[in-house]
């Protein structure tokens, strides 16, 4: 079927809720196709994608396969933001993710000196204190953002714990617009995708002029977007090429760039200035970078509110792109409690092997923890089954269970922590995954000739192919084994041989005297 084109489509029961013609590669080689679906309701989801049927297939069972898309409702996740003053940047971040179900945004903004405005809290107590002072409650949140404040709203225990939030705790970290030289040197720079130069060491040209537009580096410019830019998942305003370029195009200016020192070693540019260098290389817009556990992000301007501020209000296109961006940084974050299956996708009979991974109030493993799965399969059918520590692993543990029935199941992990510790539902994780009926007999169906010839030859026999089975009879010969044995006979001693004779000279006899014959 090299080269031809088939139909594949996607089905939610009888419903066929996306479908997308591909044309097939050379036999044996194995190919990526991508659809796009997006779940209509907020459950576990058992789709079938079917590939179309030729009309000179002889089976059809492996054309196709069940999958699960787990769309049930999650805890949002929660984002820290630190605002030095109310700019516009800010009350358009805020915007873009207020009718995000997705996402929590706590905001601590300061309004002047000893002066702040909290918003998204969920009690009239977080953030009462500013800024977080212990480990406990930065790590409740999944990402951090710091706008135009200063190195000194922080002490030097909280900058350092700023870095472990990201190492250590795996959390997401976002420093945007214009940053305090006095970061120069503090864990924060550390965390950071670029490096931090003071303006002193800047040409004069880049100089001093981020606020004021009659200067380079706060003159309008069209951020530029670079290849891997072009392609991230961050950026993207639409699943077609074409049509994600020529909104790029649609957006309005951006105005003023924060000028850093060189890009660090693995840290990935997406957006640059067209124009303004630094030792050669293009101002960097945006950057991002894997930072420990965790990940982080430099937006060197202030100023992305003009593309909703500046476009059509029904223009979804800042909205789209924060909310992309803070989910980015949140989801790399691990919670408390993680849940691993062994494989993708079960078959009736399998033995499905769970690992549970436990990490106390410091996101460090805990090995003193007690777990109890709860399996929930079809036909209302309750499994209890204990889960043991691996003593060769920190904070892992291990269970396993035998699946009987097709059907959706659900995995229920409870976790009895040995201080006592966590919030309500950090205790417990549940998963659904889907078992299907065994359709190994019908995957690779066609003949496996080296399988053939392997288990001929470790018996001590020989393959033959369909087109050489005329030359089968001419290669059997004896072979000695405790179960046979070789015997010779004379010819001419044999009792046949006598009677064969005997026959044929009565016979001879017989039609001479029928012929009258002497």
């Amino acid at each position: 079927y090299t080269g031809q084109q088939v139909r594949i489509s996607i089905l939610d029961g009888d419903q066929e809720v996306a479908s997308e013609r591909v044309t097939l590669g050379a036999a044996g080689v194995t190919r990526r196709y991508e659809i796009e679906l997006t779940p209509a309701r907020p459950d576990a989801i058992v789709y079938d994608l079917e590939v179309e049927l030729q009309s000179d297939e002889i089976i059809a069972e492996n054309n196709v396969y069940q999958f699960l898309v787990d769309n049930t409702e999650k805890e949002p996740l929660d984002i820290l933001y630190i605002e030095g003053h109310p700019r516009n940047e800010y009350k358009f971040i805020r915007r873009a993710v207020e009718n995000d179900e997705s996402v929590r945004l706590a905001t601590y903004l300061q309004t002047g000196p000893e002066k702040y405005y909290r918003q998204g809290i969920n009690t009239p107590t977080e953030l009462s204190g500013g800024f977080p002072r212990s480990k406990e409650e930065l790590y409740q949140y999944e990402a951090l953002i710091l706008g135009d404040i200063e190195a000194g709203f922080f002490n030097v225990d909280q900058l350092q714990m700023i870095q472990e939030f990201v190492a250590e705790r795996g959390g997401g970290f976002l420093m945007s617009g214009m940053i305090d030289e006095e970061f120069i040197g503090t864990p924060v720079e550390d965390v950071l995708p670029v490096t931090l130069v003071e303006e002193s060491f800047l040409p004069s040209h880049l100089r001093g002029g981020i606020r004021r537009g009659s200067h380079l580096t706060g003159e309008p410019f069209f951020p530029r977007l670079t290849n891997n830019g072009e392609f991230s998942p961050l950026l993207r305003l639409s699943g077609d090429d074409g049509e994600n370029s020529m909104r790029w195009r649609q957006l309005p200016e951006l105005q003023g760039v924060f000028v850093t020192g060189r890009i660090k070693p693995g840290a990935t540019v997406l957006m640059e200035h067209p124009l303004l260098q630094y030792q050669n290389q293009a101002l960097p817009v945006l950057t991002t970078q894997r930072y420990g556990s965790g990940r982080s992000v430099a937006l060197m301007t202030a100023s992305t509110w003009r593309w909703q501020m500046m476009m059509a209000a029904a223009d979804q296109s800042h909205e789209t792109l924060w909310r992309q961006l803070l989910r980015w940084l949140a989801v790399s974050a691990p919670e408390r409690v993680t849940i691993e299956f062994d494989r993708e996708f079960y078959n009736v009979g399998d033995e499905v092997h769970v690992t549970a991974t436990v990490l106390d109030m410091n996101y460090e493993p805990d090995n003193d923890a007690t777990l109890w799965m709860q399996v929930n399969a079809p036909r209302d059918v309750l499994l209890d089954r204990s889960m043991e520590w691996d003593i060769e692993e920190d904070g892992v543990y291990r269970g396993s269970f035998r699946v009987e029935d097709e059907g959706v199941y659900d995995l229920l992990v409870d976790v009895a922590s040995a201080a006592g510790e966590g919030r309500s539902g950090e205790s417990e994780r549940r998963v659904p995954f889907v078992v299907t009926p065994s359709l190994r007999e019908f995957n690779n169906a066609a003949m496996d000739t080296g399988l053939l010839e392997r288990i001929a030859d470790l018996s001590g026999g020989t393959y033959f192919d369909l087109a050489d089975i005329d030359q089968l009879a001419s290669t059997v010969e004896f072979t000695p084994n405790a179960y046979s044995e070789q015997v010779s006979l004379d010819l001419w001693d044999q009792p046949w041989l006598l009677a064969l004779l005997i026959s044929l000279l009565s016979l001879d006899w017989t039609v001479r005297r029928l012929k009258g014959m002497s």
